[in-house]
């Protein structure tokens, strides 16, 4: 089959000339997908809209030797809120890199997709910086790396009031005995560890009911943006934006 459509997300793109570009989607039915959208850059195509950062688009691809084409596209959502201010575009393109890094082509993965979908659609209404976090340990688990909370990822045990750490190496919490197993582990405490699992369960449409104060979201960020960098084996550039300037 030369066609197919694709229901997809635009996480990137960049010019390649003579008015065209190289996009990165990630789709419902295909997960990522690289493509060339012909002429699109060019002021008279009625492609342009449809092919803007984190828009949602109906795609029809031609399947190409080497890259599929474009051939038709129509845009179906295009969260104008998010180009407002630079928090918003900073968020979701720390989202859409996250996505783009963290997955192969070819592999399709329904629920991130709608993840990401109904998270670009709160980003500009709800508390952004809660909705980032738990983007990142849903994104984690619907990818395979889901953090242990329920009990010492080391040796197993209840966790209970008293010091805890978290670790990106062992794959979750620690309890107090078993903190020293990873010195570069970030202390936390059960308040902490509990907000982490309201994160990674509840609906993203609901976070804003959640009240957190300021020291846990601090200390949430720096667990997640460890947990994150040790399973990428290197830092995000647009997360090193964020904790700069947003």
């Amino acid at each position: 089959m030369k066609l197919y459509k694709a229901d997809a997300i635009v996480l990137r793109s960049r010019d390649c000339g003579e008015g065209n570009k190289i996009l990165v989607l990630y789709s419902r039915e295909y997960g990522k997908l690289r493509v060339i959208a012909h002429g699109v850059a060019k002021p008279s195509s009625r492609k342009r809209g449809a092919v803007q950062l984190f828009s949602r688009t109906n795609f029809l691809i031609h399947r190409g030797r080497e890259l599929d084409s474009v051939s038709q596209c129509e845009v179906m959502e295009m969260f104008p809120a998010l180009r407002r201010d630079l928090g918003s575009i900073s968020r979701a393109s720390y989202m859409a890199e996250l996505v783009d890094v963290f997955t192969a082509e070819g592999e399709p993965n329904g629920p991130l997709f709608l993840l990401l979908l109904a998270t670009l659609r709160l980003l500009a209404v709800k508390d952004p910086e809660l909705l980032i976090r738990a983007f990142e340990i849903k994104a984690a688990g619907l990818l395979g790396y889901s953090p242990v909370l329920d009990a010492c990822a080391s040796c197993g045990a209840e966790l209970l009031q008293g010091p805890l750490s978290f670790s990106p190496s062992m794959g979750g919490v620690l309890c107090g005995d078993c903190s020293t197993a990873d010195l570069d582990a970030a202390p936390c405490n059960r308040g902490q560890v509990e907000v982490l699992k309201i994160l990674a369960d509840w609906d993203p449409a609901r976070l804003h009911q959640l009240k957190v104060d300021e020291p846990t979201r601090k200390q949430l960020q720096n667990m997640l943006r460890k947990y994150i960098r040790y399973h990428l084996e290197g830092e995000l550039k647009s997360a090193a934006f964020l904790s700069r300037y947003v």
